[in-house]
């Protein structure tokens, strides 16, 4: 079933509904943390998914302006361009080291070389059939992808698949690249748009799932971080006031040790001095006495 006035089929809308959703989530998630590069890498997957769906969809069109050369040309370059961005998206996104060559080389030998190659064929011979013929080579590498992969997680991992992470990553990323093994003998086959939508866009919306499972549950960690240093703050506040209550008293009972000290000393040099004086007037009386009798 069409959409009406387009060539797209109800199905591959859906999938570009979902995909703009999750591009606006993704956005939004961005803006939050600048920080976070995964973010980005999903950003920049999902939007070329949505790309690939709209053009894949709409495209060709003998209503929409352009020859059906250039349609053709611009559906089937979203087919290739895309799968070019996945090795390198797996390769910063999973921390896969071992997909460095794939990730800067070999998209660009084994995926955009064939397309341009795909794109002079077509341009010669003017027949799309012959040019299909060149789709056995994404499907070789495609396979050699796979390889690499399950390649760069045994490296990762270290030859332990035990982790519940490593299982996830192995599942997700070969459900993710599988697909497009299938999409140039879906193209080669001139199978329905329907069928296409429904093989391509499962794998990467499970790929792109496990990265948004992982930033949630980044977050749940980050949070309870957050909670836990606030807890500990809180307890050393406390603590510290303690201290200083403790300190302060520690401080008054010297600073009164101290007066009484002072008290004590003043009065015990008060006595003696009393008596001396005592003594003194004693003595001057006496001796004015005397004084006035002899006079």
């Amino acid at each position: 079933m069409l959409l009406p006035g387009t060539q797209m089929y109800i199905i591959t809308f859906i999938f570009v509904s979902i995909e703009i959703v999750i591009f606006f989530y993704l956005l939004i998630y961005k803006l939050a943390r600048p920080d976070d590069t995964t973010a980005s890498l999903n950003i920049i997957l999902i939007a070329l998914l949505i790309i690939y769906n709209v053009t894949g969809g709409l495209l060709p069109d003998p209503n929409l302006p352009g020859s059906v050369f250039i349609q053709e040309t611009i559906a089937y370059g979203t087919g290739f361009i895309t799968p070019c961005f996945f090795p390198y998206y797996v390769y910063k996104a999973f921390r896969l080291e071992k997909m460095k060559f794939h990730a800067y080389r070999g998209v660009y030998l084994c995926l955009l070389l064939p397309y341009f190659l795909f794109v002079i064929v077509y341009a010669v011979t003017n027949n799309l059939e012959i040019a299909k013929n060149l789709l056995v080579l994404p499907v070789l590498y495609a396979l050699w992808i796979i390889y690499s992969i399950l390649k760069a997680i045994k490296y990762k991992y270290r030859n332990n698949f035990s982790s519940k992470e490593s299982k996830e990553e192995v599942t997700v990323l070969f459900f993710s690249i599988t697909p497009w093994i299938g999409l140039p003998i879906v193209s080669y086959f001139n199978l329905s748009q329907s069928i296409e939508a429904s093989i391509t866009n499962p794998g990467f919306l499970l790929l792109l799932a496990l990265q948004v499972n992982r930033h949630i549950k980044q977050l749940r960690t980050e949070h309870q971080k957050l909670i836990d240093s606030e807890l500990q703050l809180l307890n050393w506040n406390t603590n510290l006031q303690k201290e200083v209550n403790k300190r302060t008293r520690e401080l008054e009972i010297i600073n009164e040790q101290q007066t009484n000290t002072f008290v004590n000393l003043a009065h015990e040099t008060k006595t003696p001095l009393t008596l001396i004086n005592n003594y003194l007037e004693e003595y001057i009386n006496r001796n004015v006495n005397v004084k006035n009798f002899l006079s």
